[in-house]
């Protein structure tokens, strides 16, 4: 809730002089050329990978901590959950499933309310997007190394880790992921991040829950997500680590990945093209913007951008 203000500022500023193309650009027979996009740039494919590449192993992870609930909290102990005297019901913060994955998601909600309004804003003001966005990854590495080798079958650590990692989905890596779009053309941002977004994020789930159901019980899932876990995680943190530098790269070069003349010249006005590309017909992936009027998108976005978190 408190970072969709400061996305949707971030949003509005970069996208202010398309605003009378947008109505012409949504077309359905537009969509599957958005597939394509993903694969023809290289920043593309780094957000295909910020926004995929966790699903596996948080898939993984989520079905772990389920089979391990389930076995610990068996129906025989269900039926003991009410009984005060008892030295278990005591000592045990839950006394049944249910209970279980309520506080599961009791405490995801809060965490994910709590980093949204103070966590996310603070980052981005002090650290900037390259440091925010390799938060998670690095956080998602540590948490699959402790549950598949420090601390196997640890429900309370799986417990844990589950909710910060799916609060911090909500909260840090959703919001700079969708700032990741701010350098992109209309086209990446219309066509190419329904791919991502609707298709990629379910093919990495689908793959996670291959994964799951091959091995269908705990031994098993701890054997054989550890290698796929960990490899996702590792990959991750790299596509994090070098999205956040292309992405201040473009920043400071004022490009646009995607904008050329051969994929939008009947979309965007061509008197916000600079003379030097229009002139010699250049079809490179990077084409800048005319520097006067408007078009200096990166300041306005930098200046909202601090504005919106000093809020």
């Amino acid at each position: 809730l408190a970072s969709q203000p400061l996305t949707a500022s971030l949003t509005n500023s970069s996208q202010r002089k398309f605003s009378k193309q947008e109505s012409e650009f949504v077309d359905d027979s537009k969509y599957m050329p958005g597939f394509h996009l993903v694969f023809k740039h290289r920043y593309v494919m780094l957000i295909l990978g910020v926004s995929c590449l966790y699903e596996i192993g948080l898939t993984c992870l989520d079905y772990e901590m389920k089979l391990i609930g389930l076995d610990r909290f068996a129906p025989s102990s269900d039926m003991m959950e009410i009984s005060s005297s008892s030295a278990s019901s005591r000592t045990r913060p839950f006394n049944s499933f249910s209970q279980f994955m309520a506080g599961y998601g009791q405490l995801t909600n809060v965490l994910s309310l709590l980093l949204s309004f103070f966590a996310f804003p603070y980052l981005m003001q002090r650290h900037g997007l390259k440091w925010t966005v390799r938060l998670f990854p690095t956080l998602l590495l540590l948490v699959t190394i402790m549950v598949y080798g420090i601390a196997p079958r640890n429900l309370y650590v799986l417990f844990w880790g589950m909710s910060l990692l799916k609060a911090m989905t909500y909260s840090i890596n959703d919001p700079a992921k969708e700032i990741l779009y701010l350098p992109t053309s209309n086209a990446i941002k219309f066509r190419a991040k329904f791919w991502i977004d609707v298709v990629g994020a379910r093919v990495a789930k689908a793959i996670g829950s291959s994964i799951n159901t091959y091995a269908g019980s705990i031994d098993r899932i701890v054997k054989y997500g550890l290698v796929p876990s960990i490899l996702t995680a590792c990959a991750l943190w790299a596509v994090c680590y070098y999205v956040g530098i292309e992405f201040e790269h473009l920043l400071d070069s004022g490009k646009i990945v995607g904008r050329t003349l051969d994929d939008d010249d009947e979309n965007i006005p061509t008197d916000h093209i600079s003379p030097s590309d229009d002139d010699d017909g250049s079809n490179d992936e990077f084409l800048d913007i005319d520097s006067d009027e408007d078009s200096d998108w990166k300041s306005n976005a930098s200046i909202e951008l601090i504005r919106v978190s000093e809020k």
